[in-house]
Formats: structure tokens, sequence, C-alpha cells
């Protein structure tokens, strides 16, 4: 079993190294997978993110789901360990320390039905590698009943690392070619 620092630091090498064009086919590939499932339709409150570093691009899809008329939440970071939730109404604020765009709002408090969270690397239990500083780990505990979706390029996917106690899990991987169950427990 491999080190999770050690899978983080090839796995974004590897999609660093990724060109323009194959982060756009894929993406549109990712993108056709889950509007060809159930995934958004019973959802009516998605928290998404804006991608960066040649992440599986975001902005096509959060713009369906705004046309979908479904409420359409951002992260924000608030401090350097925590991030809350933002109903997108449009408008950015100057980007984070990360280089992210944040949307301007207030917190939303309410109820998330799903949370589609980035990730640099995925096993299929539903463990996975984020950017190491806990994040998400500690706000997908707020949203317990929230369905939780990763979208990923196919060499994201590894079962060799360990995860650990405190990270929390994902329901389903979506990638090019499948949208993978992953088996929680």
């Amino acid at each position: 079993m491999l080190e999770k620092r050690i899978v983080r630091e090839k796995i974004k090498k590897m999609r660093l190294e990724l060109s323009k064009e194959e982060v756009l086919k894929e993406s549109e590939a990712i993108y056709w997978q889950i509007l060809s499932s159930e995934l958004l339709e019973k959802s009516k409150v998605i928290m998404s993110y804006m991608s960066f570093k040649n992440e599986v691009d975001t902005e096509k899809l959060n713009n369906y789901i705004i046309s979908l008329q479904k409420k359409l939440l951002l992260p924000k970071m608030i401090d350097k360990e925590n991030i809350e939730a933002i109903e997108y109404n449009g408008e950015f604020e100057i980007k984070n320390s990360f280089g992210i765009k944040e949307p301007v709002g207030k917190e939303y408090l309410e109820e998330i039905d799903l949370v589609i969270v980035p990730g640099i690397a995925f096993n299929l239990k539903g463990d996975r590698i984020g950017y190491g500083r806990g994040y998400y780990d500690r706000f997908l505990k707020k949203y317990p009943k929230a369905k939780k979706i990763s979208l990923a390029y196919e060499f994201q996917i590894i079962d060799s690392f360990i995860a650990e106690n405190y990270d929390e899990k994902i329901d389903e991987i979506v990638t090019k070619n499948n949208i993978i169950k992953t088996k929680k427990y």
C-alpha cells in the first residue's frame, strides 16, 4: 500500500501533463455520462466546485445545473481549515489563495442533496485523496445525508492507498466510461 502523499504527487503530476484538448475531451465525456444518469435528476440543491489545474472541467456542468433551475452551491474558503457552501448568484470574488474563483454571497445552511467532491485519487471503496488539508472531509461531516460523487479521469482510480479514519467517503465516481458505485463498507 502506498502513502497518500506519494499517490497525491504522482497523480497530480499525471494530471498536469494532460493537454488542454485532453482535459476538454475527457470532461465532455464525463459531462455526458452524468447527463445520461439520474444523478442530477432527483437533486434540488447541488454543491459543485470550480475546477483548476487540469481537474475535470466543471464549468459546463455547473451551467447545466443552473439551466435546470436547481440551486447551485460553490465552496468558499473561510479560513485555513474550512470551506462553506455559497449559493451561486452569477458573481465571483477575487481568487482564493489556491487561485480558484469563489462565489459572492452568504453561507447556505440548509440540506444539500448532492455534493460533487473534487479529488486527486480515488479507490473503489469510496476513499479519496484530496489536496491534503481536509477541507472537504470537515465540510462533508456536516451533510451526512448528501449523496457524494466525484468526477475523475480513469488514471485517478487507484486501489493501492491507505485511507485515514477521518477521510469522508464518496458514493460514486464518474469517469468517461462508467459511473462506479463504491463499496463504502
